[in-house]
């Protein structure tokens, strides 16, 4: 029984990127202008989905329509912060770790006990 299986080359990984580039580009340029630049103002940032817990998000909108700024750029400010800080040796984790149910980590954050 003849199979009509054709036997396809494999493609280089980097001659695909280029070729999937190639036709992003492509896909781009028949856009209007504006649509252009709202589609090249989106691809260069970097959204980030998190897990919040409900006061925590409240907190932070409160925050952000007080002083009249978005929560996305809050949070970056507040994380920064912290990140300094955390650098600084003035921030110690361990009293919040918890061991994880996830074989991708060791802890988990009880952000709850941070709350109360």
């Amino acid at each position: 029984m003849p199979t009509n299986h054709q036997r396809q080359s494999p493609v280089d990984p980097s001659v695909a990127e280029i070729l999937d580039d190639m036709e992003h580009k492509r896909r781009l340029s028949a856009l209007p202008k504006v649509k252009r630049d709202k589609a090249r103002k989106d691809a260069a940032r970097h959204k980030v989905g998190l897990d919040l817990p409900p006061a925590l998000h409240e907190s932070l909108r409160e925050i952000a329509d007080h002083e009249h700024i978005s929560i996305s750029s809050l949070a970056a400010f507040f994380a920064l912060r912290g990140i300094d800080e955390y650098q600084a040796g003035k921030v110690d984790l361990s009293p919040f770790k918890r061991l994880s149910r996830s074989a991708r980590f060791d802890y988990v954050l009880d952000i709850a006990a941070m709350l109360e």
